[in-house]
């Protein structure tokens, strides 16, 4: 898995640069905030991770970087809109915050605890109010 800087902007030729926002792409060369995040805010986005709406296909699992021994394998990504930007992360995200302490940006841990239910009129209405109707549209394959 690449890792990429929190709040960088997240490599996709369907969306305007600056909409999609990439979060919690993690690895061991690469540093990243720790600190304790909300249990709440945990909880809504493990559940967010559960199932997510993507429009891409992934191509492979990813084991944690971050882990000695016995890495867990994730694969896909969650697509978060709020206040005219969609955060992008891995949903391995969740074992990053519980295993290793990671602390995601406020305005990711804001936008998971405005996001809509997966898959609802209220989550694809968010998306388009975000500027990610070429999402809607899109089915592609990531590696």
């Amino acid at each position: 898995m690449t890792a990429i800087p929190d709040l960088a902007p997240y490599p996709d030729v369907a969306l305007p640069e600056g909409r999609l926002v990439a979060v919690g792409w993690l690895g061991r060369a690469a540093g990243f905030s720790p600190g304790y995040t909300d249990e709440a805010v945990f909880r809504t986005l493990r559940a967010l991770c559960k199932d997510p709406w993507r429009p891409a296909l992934a191509a492979g699992v990813h084991g944690c970087d971050l882990c000695q021994f016995d890495r867990p394998a994730f694969s896909g990504e969650l697509f978060v809109p709020h206040a005219g930007r969609i955060y992008v992360a891995p949903v391995g995200i969740v074992h990053y915050i519980g295993a290793h302490w990671y602390r995601p940006p406020d305005t990711f841990l804001e936008a998971v605890t405005h996001c809509p239910p997966m898959r609802s009129t209220a989550y694809f209405r968010s998306l388009l109010d975000c500027g990610g109707r070429a999402l809607l549209g899109a089915r592609r394959t990531v590696g």
